[in-house]
């Protein structure tokens, strides 16, 4: 039996696709069943983990061609990238949340009442920007610069 290095360097050298397969099948429990632990028994989102791991490794498979066992890489990359995943599932939920929020309150005209499911965002909002649209956002309607200026 071939080691995961000698397998790698078959991929990538002689772009032998049968190498890569049998690295996925090897392993593909070890990184599937660590994605699902750490996303909650999300399978949808552990098998979107498991293709993302398996494609980095395609595209690193030149540079871990010298390992002779992989299983700690694929463990690392595998909490990386459901780390991210769970960041991005955050990051959606809270935006379908303000959407929500904002939904509701073109149902409700009441701007005070608007005002006030607003006011906590406004902030975290701001905050989340990249540098140069912060700057603007600050410049235009916290500091009433005229756009032009900006």
């Amino acid at each position: 039996m071939l080691t995961d290095a000698e397998l790698l360097r078959r991929y990538t050298a002689d772009r032998v696709e049968d190498a890569f397969a049998e690295l996925v099948r090897r392993h593909l429990n070890l990184v599937y069943f660590a994605a699902l632990r750490q996303l909650g028994d999300d399978s949808a989102a552990a098998q979107d983990v498991a293709q993302s791991v398996f494609i980095d490794l395609a595209r690193k498979a030149r540079s871990l061609s010298h390992r002779e066992v992989l299983a700690s890489w694929l463990y690392t990359s595998t909490r990386f990238a459901a780390t991210k995943a769970r960041r991005a599932r955050a990051r959606r939920i809270k935006h379908e949340r303000e959407a929500e929020i904002m939904r509701t309150q073109d149902e409700n005209p009441d701007s005070a009442t608007q005002w006030e499911n607003l006011r906590p965002l406004i902030d975290e909002v701001v905050h989340e920007l990249p540098a140069t649209d912060r700057a603007a956002v600050l410049l235009r309607f916290f500091e009433q610069r005229p756009f032009a200026e900006i």
